[in-house]
């Protein structure tokens, strides 16, 4: 079974491309989360992230004939986009002042991407996490998150 994995390993790495050079990652359509052996993994193409998807799928099924409680993923293939996620953040002091006696200060968070603008804006307002580390959350996952009041 190590030859397997192993073997798989190397055929994922081998379609793989610099993390910031591939248009394409391949994730759990219901969690966002890219588990090994894709975790950071990006693909050039539409077919080799489709193939590293079948790829991992057998990884998975092979270590779940060891251990059958190995989590079942839905892998789906995402296109990255073209500027990944910016946030830019700016905290500024207010007239008020604290209970404790420190100024009060307001904090302006703005996300952006792709080139198109600041799509994300928020005034003293909780973040939501809206990335990991092969790349970002579908839009079901925040949107679980933001019905969540995180």
């Amino acid at each position: 079974m190590d030859d397997i994995l192993r073997q798989t390993r190397r055929k994922i790495e081998a379609l793989a491309v610099e993390s910031g050079q591939g248009g394409f990652s391949v994730v759990c359509a219901d969690s966002g989360e890219c588990p090994m052996p894709l975790t950071g993994n990006q693909f050039e193409s539409h077919d080799d992230a489709s193939r590293a998807a079948e790829l991992a799928r057998g990884y998975r099924n092979a270590l779940r004939e060891h251990d059958p409680k190995i989590p079942h993923y839905r892998f789906v293939v995402t296109e990255e986009p073209a500027r990944p996620l910016q946030m830019a953040g700016v905290r500024e002091r207010t007239d008020g002042t604290r209970a404790n006696g420190l100024p009060q200060t307001q904090r302006s968070v703005t996300v952006a991407s792709d080139g198109e603008g600041e799509w994300l804006r928020m005034e003293n307002a909780p973040l939501v996490h809206l990335a990991r580390d092969c790349g970002p959350v579908g839009d079901d996952a925040v949107g679980r998150q933001l019905d969540s009041k995180l």
